[in-house]
């Protein structure tokens, strides 16, 4: 893993794997090269996710039944394009297009200095009834 951006917001609830789900950066948060991904890691198994990303970070516990806490606020973007399966590897990589940042009005580009917070929802089961969980949450600042 890089040491690309600042966890906050964590460690993450536990999901069924008895684990918390940690995000890293990855590549390179240079806007001009536009290479950054963020990947969830000690996800379960098999189950769907996708990533979040607001300019304001947050906390609400429990948003839409989730077991996990959302830890964005304001305007959240949802990369609902790049809903993802952990397989057995138990991770999503989410690519992050700095000229295409989802938000809710639509697409913006990720300007230099700018510091933007990302987050993954996924799929979860507890005690065999369906839920979701979220991961921790990571802030990147790009240059």
């Amino acid at each position: 893993a890089n040491d690309l951006g600042v966890n906050f917001c964590g460690p993450a609830v536990q999901n069924s794997t008895g684990l918390p789900s940690t995000l890293f950066g990855v590549g390179t948060n240079v806007v001009a090269a536009n290479n950054f991904s963020f990947r969830a890691t000690d996800l379960p198994p098999n189950s769907f996710g996708f990533g979040l990303v607001s300019s304001t970070t947050g906390f609400v516990m429990n948003p839409g039944g989730s077991t996990g806490n959302l830890c964005l606020g304001g305007n959240i973007g949802r990369f609902v394009g790049q809903i993802q399966s952990s397989s057995a590897v138990r991770e999503i990589t989410t690519v992050v297009d700095a000229l295409a940042l989802p938000q809710p009005n639509g697409f913006v580009q990720i300007m230099v200095g700018q510091t933007w917070s990302f987050q993954l929802w996924h799929r979860d089961a507890v005690g065999g009834q369906a839920t979701s969980n979220l991961t921790d949450g990571l802030t990147v600042t790009f240059e």
